[in-house]
C-alpha cells in the first residue's frame, strides 16, 4: 500500500492555521514585511511539521560565507558545523567561494543566498560590511537567520568569536608559570603571504593578543619585548629564554629557522604558538599552543542558526581559548651554584 505524501494542507489543518501561514513559517518569512506571526504559532507549526514528517521532504540549506580559508582552523570548524546541523533532519551546509574580504563579493553571495531560498547563513564579515551594517541597520533585515563568526558582537547580529586578549594573557601566564622572565612577543613570521586578506583585522587581532600578553607579564614585573619578525628576534635570541608567537604561522617559522641556525629548542629557547594544527602536533619538539577552539566555534554558530530558524534569538558568545601543553616550553628552575639556569624540558 502506498504512503501519501504529507502536504502543507495537512500541516495547516493540524495547526489550525492557513496554508499561507504554514508556508511563511517554514520558509522563514514569518517576520517579513507587514506580516507578524506570533512566536507561539511559529513553534507550533514547526513542531507539527516535524511530527508529521513534512520537513523530511524538504532539503533545508544553511550557507557558509568565509573571507579566507586558514590552515588548521577552518576544517574542524566546518566539520563541526556539518555535524551540528545533521542533528536537524534535512538541514545541510552549503559553502561558496571565499570573499577575500571584498564587500562586493559579500553582497553578491548574500543576495544569491536570498534568491536561492537559503534558510540561514553563517558569515565571516569584513570590516567594510560591518561598517555598512552600522550605517544602514535596515540592511540586515533582508538576510534571514544570519550569524557572524570571528567578530565581536556588533551590528545587531548574533556572533560567536574568541577572546584574543585572553589568548595573549594565557600565553604569558604559561611562560611565567614555567619560570621564564626574559620573554618576547613575536608578531610575524617568515612568509610573504599574510595570515588573511584583511590586514586591518589581522592587526587588530595581534594588538589584542599583545595587550593581553603585556598585562600578564606586567603583573609579575616582567618587561615585554616585541619583535616584528623571526629574523629580528633571532638576532637577540641569546638575551631571551622564551617567546610567544602570536601569528598562527609564527611558531613553525621560528622552529624551522632555529633548526637551520642550530638553536636548540626548548633548551635554548622556549616557544608558545597560536592556534592548533597538525604541523604543530607533529613538529619536534611538538609545539605548546593557544587553541582558539574552532570546532566549538562551528558548533555554536550552527546552533545559533538553528535557534533563529526556530524563532529564538540566541545571545552572542565570546569563547575563552585554552592552552594545549606539549614539549616546546622548558621549565626554568632556580639558579644553581654555577649561576646557570637548569632546565626541565618535559611537561611544557
Amino acid at each position: 500500500m502506498s504512503t501519501r505524501k504529507v502536504t502543507l494542507r495537512d500541516v495547516a489543518g493540524r495547526a489550525e492555521v492557513s496554508i499561507s501561514t504554514v508556508s511563511m513559517v517554514l520558509n522563514n518569512k514569518a517576520q517579513d514585511g507587514n506580516v507578524r506571526i506570533s512566536d507561539r504559532t511559529i513553534q507550533k507549526v514547526r513542531q507539527i511539521a516535524r511530527d508529521v514528517g513534512y520537513l523530511t521532504h524538504r532539503r533545508q540549506l544553511v550557507g557558509l560565507i568565509l573571507t579566507w580559508l586558514r590552515d588548521g582552523t577552518e576544517t574542524p570548524m566546518i566539520h563541526s558545523m556539518i555535524e551540528k546541523l545533521r542533528e536537524t533532519d534535512g538541514l545541510h551546509l552549503a559553502m561558496g567561494p571565499t570573499t577575500r574580504a571584498d564587500i562586493k563579493a559579500e553582497f553578491e553571495q548574500l543576495h544569491m543566498a536570498d534568491r536561492q531560498g537559503f534558510d540561514g547563513l553563517i558569515m565571516e564579515p569584513s570590516f567594510a560590511l560591518l561598517d555598512q551594517l552600522n550605517l544602514k541597520p535596515g540592511l540586515r533585515s533582508s538576510w534571514k537567520n544570519l550569524v557572524f563568526i570571528h567578530r565581536y558582537p556588533t551590528a545587531g547580529v548574533p556572533c560567536v568569536t574568541i577572546d584574543h586578549r585572553r589568548c595573549g594573557e594565557m600565553a604569558g601566564r604559561h611562560l611565567l608559570k614555567h619560570g621564564h622572565r626574559r620573554i618576547a612577543f613575536l608578531e610575524g613570521h617568515c612568509e610573504a603571504v599574510p595570515l588573511s586578506c584583511e590586514p586591518a583585522r589581522e592587526r587588530q587581532i595581534l594588538q589584542h593578543r599583545l595587550e593581553g600578553f603585556r598585562q600578564a607579564l606586567s603583573g609579575d614585573g616582567v618587561e615585554c619585548r616585541v619583535f616584528p619578525g623571526v629574523h629580528d628576534l633571532l638576532q637577540q635570541q641569546q638575551d631571551l629564554t622564551a617567546v610567544y608567537c602570536a601569528h598562527p604561522r609564527g611558531s613553525t617559522a621560528l622552529l624551522n629557522e632555529c633548526w637551520h641556525r642550530g638553536v636548540r629548542m626548548p633548551e635554548e629557547l622556549s616557544i608558545v604558538g597560536q592556534d592548533d594544527e597538525p604541523a604543530k602536533q607533529t613538529a619536534r619538539p611538538a609545539i605548546t599552543t593557544i587553541d582558539v577552539r574552532p570546532a566549538e566555534v562551528g558548533a555554536r554558530a550552527a546552533g545559533m542558526v538553528q535557534d533563529l530558524m526556530e524563532g529564538r534569538t540566541p545571545p552572542s558568545v565570546v569563547l575563552q581559548p585554552t592552552v594545549i601543553s606539549r614539549d616546546s616550553v622548558a621549565r626554568i628552575c632556580k639558579p644553581g651554584i654555577s649561576g646557570l639556569h637548569s632546565l626541565h624540558t618535559n611537561g611544557g
